[in-house]
């Protein structure tokens, strides 16, 4: 179920996601549910449910789209602290 949700953040920020988002084609709601969720999921330990042959080989792959948010994140998080 998708439900509202209002967020206060300074403009700069707002512009700079919004290109970001139109750049990499995503709604910036669509954008926000990644960052939360790959938020959440880095806070939790799901290497316990995984057989251990996926927990021989987890992380050998990497997914580009995921790195470019991680520099989001980054850059956001330097650029407002």
């Amino acid at each position: 179920m998708n439900t509202k949700l209002t967020l206060r953040l300074d403009e700069d920020v707002i512009i700079g996601i919004k290109n970001y988002a139109v750049k990499h084609r995503l709604s910036v709601s669509k954008l926000t549910e990644n960052i939360f969720r790959k938020l959440l999921d880095s806070t939790q330990n799901y290497t316990q449910d995984l057989t251990p042959i996926v927990q021989k080989y987890k992380g050998i792959v990497t997914n580009k789209k995921i790195n470019e948010d991680d520099n989001l994140i980054e850059s956001l998080t330097e650029k407002h602290s």
